[in-house]
């Protein structure tokens, strides 16, 4: 039952980095682009999210505790940590942790985009690392009308496993996600996010579907609904310095007492450029 709730916490301090990190332009970065380089539609999606930070529209977003179809962004590496009071759902105040490791690699915009994400599920100062798993997510970004932006990607979880986790097996799954940035007509951006996988229900052992939405309330708080196989979960993400790419969410898992599971959920996230994007 540990092993369950590392599961658990892997998607709980995946960052959803595609929507969570700043995309509205700069002056420097505007300076750098080569309009010639851009297609029609990147063109038209690059001049709506400089007006909507010309206005000091919100244009963070994301859904707290469910996959997303959204990988990370090329070159952008992500550290997360997350943390539970209930390890198995079974006892109050069984505390236990797990850190992830990824960074984004391709285009999801003209090719397929790859996130590898390093999961290490002992984290005690004296066990460190011992125990961990690898996973690989491949993306590719969706045009969803003239307003959504969308992407849908497949995660394989558990290809290569050491430790406790080598008992866990093989799973899957399929998301398809959408974005409405804000705009003058709904001054909120919104995220849609729904799947399958071979893991999700009857606590992480049986195919199960996934869903959820999130709001951006403002440049420094948005919250999310989700549904994961078989229990409910709330979240509100933080976004201390809305220039710097650092993400707190707070949540609640198993939020209606569905399983017998409720418990509070804690991820820190840090993204930064690696090396040339």
């Amino acid at each position: 039952m540990r092993l369950l709730c590392a599961v658990v916490l892997c998607l709980l301090a995946l960052p959803v980095l595609a929507q969570s990190v700043p995309r509205g332009p700069n002056a420097q970065n505007l300076a750098d682009l080569d309009p010639t380089t851009l297609s029609d539609a990147e063109l038209l999606e690059l001049l709506n999210r400089y007006e909507a930070a010309r206005r000091g529209l919100p244009q963070r977003v994301g859904v707290f505790g469910i996959p997303s179809g959204f990988g990370a962004p090329r070159g952008l590496g992500f550290v997360s940590g997350a943390v539970t009071n209930r390890r198995d759902r079974a006892q109050i105040g069984d505390w236990d942790a797990s850190v992830v490791l990824g960074i984004g690699l391709g285009d999801a915009r003209r090719g397929v985009a790859v996130t590898p994400v390093l999961d290490l599920t002992s984290v005690t100062p004296h066990h460190f690392g011992e125990s961990g798993k690898l996973s690989l997510q491949f993306s590719r970004a969706l045009r969803l009308g003239p307003v959504w932006q969308g992407a849908a990607a497949l995660e394989v979880q558990n290809l290569a496993t050491w430790g406790d986790s080598r008992v866990l097996d093989r799973n899957w799954s399929v998301a398809l996600s959408g974005i409405r940035p804000a705009d003058g007509l709904f001054g909120h951006p919104v995220m849609l996010s729904a799947g399958w996988g071979s893991g999700v229900s009857d606590r992480s052992t049986a195919p199960g579907v996934f869903a959820g939405a999130g709001i951006g309330l403002s440049h420094r708080v948005g919250l999310s609904l989700g549904w994961y196989g078989d229990e409910a979960i709330a979240g509100a993400m933080i976004w201390p310095d809305p220039d710097k790419n650092l993400q707190i969410s707070v949540g609640i898992g198993d939020m209606t007492g569905a399983v017998s599971g409720r418990r509070l959920l804690l991820a820190l996230t840090l993204a930064k450029p690696v090396g040339r994007r």
